[in-house]
């Protein structure tokens, strides 16, 4: 009998014995199992549940959200949420997470809305941090250069046939300043061209992919003028202009681009939490790798 109990194993066995019995007499709901068949709804589980399905971690609108909720609303809320769930479970009892590299990737971006946190969990941005994050980025608010214009257009009708477009739109806007052909008139002249006929407030890159660049260059270099101004040459023919307004490139007033600052800091306060958040997750492990120096 002594020779048993000096087994390792029975002195494992008789130990977890024990511990079972003296932890089950002090905290038995701690040793119980979830059933895998019971699906408790909870407001909090709700709350997390709609926050995923809007894409918007806010957990106090998530909150109104789901206060608000008529009783067939939240119902059907829940009956969506175990159904997710159902399938959840069911998929993970096929074992249909293992080496899948979707529902891999899946799971690594549902970490990263985690690790990123919630909206409450952000500092919120005073003014002195909104001037000191559009200093630091001004850049990317830059206003770029705009034009007003509209055209008439004169093909080139056959290859080689360039010189003879020419000299028509240089008849044409000799008769176009004699006619004082206003903006709204342009249309009744010239040939059917691809694009537009007006170009309202657009910029250079709009201009250069509907002309070509030697046009917009040219374009951009005169100035607005009550009479029609050309011929200027595109990837398309000739084309005679008249320039109702042009702004040059800018750097924008706070002012006057506040929200869109304010929702890029905020945007960079949630990376920079995200990225804390990873770090310090990623602190617990070691990680070896043949390719690390030693």
């Amino acid at each position: 009998m002594k020779a048993i109990f000096a087994e390792p194993l029975t002195q494992f066995l008789v130990l977890g014995l024990v511990l079972y019995f003296v932890l089950g007499s002090f905290a038995p709901d701690q040793l119980s199992v979830t059933n895998p068949l019971e699906i408790r709804v909870t407001d909090d589980k709700l709350r997390e549940y709609l926050q995923f399905q809007r894409k918007s971690f806010e957990p106090a609108v998530a909150a109104r959200l789901l206060g608000s909720m008529s009783r067939e609303e939240r119902q059907n809320l829940i009956d969506s949420y175990v159904r997710d769930e159902v399938l959840f479970r069911e998929a993970l009892s096929l074992g249909l997470n293992d080496n899948d590299e979707i529902i891999r990737r899946r799971l690594i971006q549902k970490m990263e809305y985690l690790a990123q946190g919630f909206y409450d969990d952000i500092p919120a941005i005073d003014e002195s941090a909104l001037k000191d994050y559009f200093s630091r980025n001004i850049d990317l608010y830059q206003i770029d250069a705009a034009i007003t214009f509209t055209h008439v257009y004169v093909a080139a009708l056959n290859q080689g046939g360039n010189q003879s477009a020419r000299q028509r739109a240089a008849k044409l806007l000799s008769q176009l300043n004699k006619a004082a052909v206003t903006f709204e008139q342009a249309g009744q002249y010239g040939d059917r061209f691809l694009y537009n006929l007006n170009y309202v407030e657009r910029t250079p890159d709009y201009v250069a992919s509907h002309f070509g660049v030697a046009f917009q260059h040219e374009l951009f270099l005169l100035d607005p003028a009550a009479s029609w101004q050309g011929p200027i040459q595109s990837e398309h023919g000739f084309h005679l202009v008249l320039i109702r307004a042009r702004s040059a490139a800018r750097s924008p007033q706070l002012s006057e681009v506040a929200a869109r600052v304010l929702a890029d800091a905020q945007r960079e306060q949630q990376n920079l939490q995200r990225a804390k958040a990873i770090d310090e997750l990623t602190s617990k492990y070691f990680v070896l790798s043949p390719s690390l120096p030693r």
